[in-house]
């Protein structure tokens, strides 16, 4: 069998520019949401994180520190009884519920089908796609696809 050669691709196109727009729209929404923690924290609130972990188990963590604040089991009822009784004022604030403000339309994705944009965008979050394999696809440095694919 013949191997067919692959040929060089650009790095100005549809698809380029796709990824290009993805990646400029992740790292405008993590900015957004590290300004709405920052104004959460600053008002006095304390961001968690946790919840059910298993059946019937559940945790509460300090989403800033991983701090473990509480652990047990009892499930929902049990979760919120402890979040009221260790937060009686109500200064606890999900992480989950933290930036989500602003509605923001979807990145178009002109003159590429809509199945081939969906595989993009998994493609950008899979763990095996580096940041130089992008960089090197859409025509970026390295550390800049690093800043806008950070995952914090």
């Amino acid at each position: 069998m013949t191997a067919i050669p692959a040929r060089q691709t650009a790095t100005d196109g549809p698809i380029q520019d796709y990824i290009r727009a993805l990646l400029r729209r992740s790292l405008e929404e993590r900015t957004a949401r590290h300004e709405s923690i920052r104004k959460v924290e600053a008002a006095g609130h304390r961001v968690i994180d946790g919840g059910q972990i298993g059946e019937n188990a559940w945790e509460i963590t300090d989403w800033r520190t991983g701090e473990l604040i509480e652990k047990g089991t009892g499930g929902y009822e049990a979760y919120d009884a402890t979040c009221e009784r260790l937060d009686p004022a109500g200064m606890w604030i999900l992480i989950d519920n933290v930036g989500d403000e602003e509605d923001r339309p979807l990145v178009e994705h002109d003159g590429i089908p809509a199945s081939l944009a969906e595989a993009l965008q998994d493609w950008l979050g899979w763990a095996g796609t580096t940041d130089g394999d992008v960089a090197r696809f859409v025509g970026w440095p390295v550390k800049k696809v690093g800043r806008h694919r950070e995952s914090t």
